[in-house]
């Protein structure tokens, strides 16, 4: 099972722009970390390390740092790997975003439809007013009217 992040976006529910992020290990994000933070619109954070992989890739060009310019470009995509999905999720949040839920599913289509089906349904209103049979007030009575009419039509007393 996988969580899943939901996020809604600023200004209410728009179920076309919720996200749902997996909170899991981001192998893109292992491989090219600047670049993965970059595409998911984390500015300064992505260049941040971008400027850590190039000061990791000069120091293993150094003589006699080798190993440690390779660990500590290995340590950042680590780093990113494992906790790149919290870092996106922190940026939404202060972007605005809200948190809604978190959905524990194997897929993304799973956790949707969990998500959404549990949502509380809006009641329809209905196109024609419906009227309160139980509540309504007899008519007022009329100075001009006696008594109770034969016929189809009351004539008001004469003719």
């Amino acid at each position: 099972m996988i969580s899943y992040f939901v996020l809604t976006p600023p200004g209410g529910r728009d179920h076309a722009s919720t996200r749902f992020l997996a909170d899991r290990f981001a192998w893109l994000g292992f491989v090219f970390p600047g670049l993965w933070l970059l595409f998911h619109r984390c500015w300064l954070m992505g260049l941040a390390v971008l400027a850590a992989q190039l000061a990791a890739a000069w120091l293993s060009d150094q003589s006699g740092f080798f190993w440690a310019g390779t660990l500590s470009e290995l340590a950042l995509g680590l780093l990113i790997g494992l906790e790149g999905r919290q870092i996106v999720v922190r940026h939404l949040l202060a972007k605005g975003w809200t948190m809604a839920d978190v959905v524990a599913a194997p897929d993304l289509s799973t956790a949707e439809m969990i998500y959404f089906s549990n949502l509380p349904a809006e009641t329809p209103k209905p196109a024609v007013p419906v009227t309160d049979w139980k509540n309504l007030s007899p008519p007022a009575q009329t100075a001009s009217r006696q008594g109770p009419a034969l016929g189809l039509f009351d004539l008001g007393g004469g003719r």
